[in-house]
């Protein structure tokens, strides 16, 4: 008899186990479906971890020192909605709930916002709008257009400057800045330090017109894919000389949503690689191997 039993229950909780698995398979191939949709909450989830790791990069030592105050406890929540932003069913809401959680750090410290923390309030909440913000022709739009005009303000920036067309800007980053700004310093003499030479002069105004012609082509609506490739070398390559990549992967992710392409997973992780090599400065990671 107690065989008899043992032998039903095991097959009862076999069948209850499979039953639970191919619901779990069922649920997942749902979120999952299609690989172009997959692709665009990929990007936003990246977007959204750039956010994370920008606001929070200090998280885990307070977690290890048992630190527990608002910032960690806001921090733990959002790297626990991250994973929805990828499923469909839930992509909206964990968008909205994680962005409602920096409002008190927006209102405490918004006069010391940087461009792209700024760039993200624009843009990444907006996806609340749309239940399928994916499949949203309107929100792809307004990211265009958002970040058309960004770029051309921030080329108005550099042109009231001045210090980008005359060289100044290169030329004393090439001398006083970090490590990787100093890459330009050889392309002139050693007088470049007290005047800006000719190819100094070149890459800042490159750099002007490059703005101006990405703004001028995202206003416009152009989303050309290989467009799409040079524009996010182009912004690895800023990062890499900047040593700011998160800037840059936040840039990258919502240029891969305004395109309507997504994401690829190459891509993906490279973007992740960056994310934590930021952490650490790329400045940090020459001087070490430097020394």
């Amino acid at each position: 008899m107690d065989s008899a039993f043992a032998q039903q229950t095991r097959a009862r909780y076999e069948q209850a186990s499979q039953a639970l698995v191919a619901r779990a398979q069922a649920f997942w191939q749902a979120e999952m479906a299609g690989d172009g949709a997959l692709a665009m909450r990929a990007a936003m989830f990246m977007a959204v971890l750039s956010v994370w790791f920008q606001k929070h990069d200090e998280l885990p030592l307070l977690v290890v020192q048992g630190a527990v105050d608002q910032y960690v406890i806001y921090g733990l929540i959002q790297l626990a909605i991250l994973p929805l932003v990828l499923m469909q069913r839930t992509s909206r809401w964990a968008i909205l709930a994680f962005m409602l959680l920096l409002v008190p750090d927006i209102t405490q410290t918004w006069y010391s916002y940087a461009n792209h923390s700024w760039l993200a309030v624009w843009c990444i909440p907006a996806a609340a709008l749309f239940s399928k913000w994916w499949e949203s022709e309107y929100f792809q739009h307004y990211l265009r257009a958002t970040l058309g005009i960004v770029m051309l303000g921030a080329a108005a920036q550099k042109l009231l400057a001045g210090t980008y067309l005359d060289g100044s800007y290169i030329s004393f980053l090439s001398y006083y800045g970090s490590e990787t700004e100093n890459l330009f310093r050889f392309v002139c003499s050693a007088e470049a330090e007290q005047f800006s030479c000719g190819w100094h002069k070149f890459i800042g105004t490159f750099i002007v017109i490059w703005q101006i012609a990405v703004g001028i082509l995202l206003l416009c609506g152009f989303r050309n894919l290989i467009f799409l490739v040079i524009e996010i070398g182009f912004l690895i390559g800023a990062g890499l000389y900047a040593d700011e990549m998160n800037f840059q992967t936040l840039n990258i992710a919502l240029l891969c949503i305004a395109f309507g392409v997504g994401m690829r997973k190459d891509l993906f992780y490279i973007c992740i690689a960056l994310l934590f090599i930021d952490l650490h400065g790329i400045s940090e990671f020459v001087r070490d191997f430097l020394a």
